[in-house]
């Protein structure tokens, strides 16, 4: 004999009862959760996953290596820098934001820790204009023409070992070249 239909029927709608409450509970923590975690990039206004620095020295310290930095720096621009924010990858990667003296061109430096492109929310969204083959020391490289925040200004990108560089500047080219070039690890 088999047992009572509303019975089994009340049973049934218990035991979906329970794994819905049990669903709506891991719902909303989920999305608890991700609110927290979403917090601080939209109270800083910066991207997830993107973190600030006070120091080249603090950076170097979180990702656990030096960073290639150029040794040339035109008198034009202010040190230390403005700016200084990393990921931490995969490849990490960092960003430097140099201010202009007497509101003059800035530069921004960007590098990755290892092979593969920076990611795009560490760097300022550019329209390139043109795009041209150069050297940067023994190393091939790409010189662009672009607008950033409606102003003109010149993107250096290259490939020094294993890591991705990006300089950009509202300068010259011939100061950017300079810069680009004299990049390196600090010993």
């Amino acid at each position: 004999m088999t047992g009572n239909p509303p019975a089994r029927r009340w049973r049934l709608l218990e035991a979906l009862g329970a794994v819905g409450s049990v669903a709506l509970v891991f719902g909303a923590a989920a999305v608890l959760l991700y609110a927290v975690d979403a917090l601080p990039a939209w109270i800083t206004g910066e991207p997830r996953h993107v973190r600030r620095a006070a120091s080249i020295e603090e950076v170097e310290r979180r990702l656990r290596t030096r960073l290639v930095l150029p040794y040339y720096f035109p008198k034009t621009l202010t040190w230390p820098p403005r700016r200084i924010w990393f990921t931490l990858g995969p490849p990490g990667a960092a960003a430097i934001a140099v201010d202009g003296r007497e509101g003059g061109p800035g530069l921004f430096l960007a590098e990755t820790l290892g092979p593969g492109g920076i990611p795009p929310r560490l760097v300022p969204e550019a329209q390139v204009l043109h795009r041209s083959p150069v050297t940067v020391g023994a190393a091939p490289g790409v010189l662009s023409r672009v607008i950033e925040d409606g102003s003109v200004g010149w993107e250096l990108r290259w490939e020094q070992d294993g890591r991705t560089l990006l300089l950009r500047s509202r300068g010259t080219v011939d100061e950017l070249l300079r810069v680009g070039r004299s990049a390196r690890e600090a010993p």
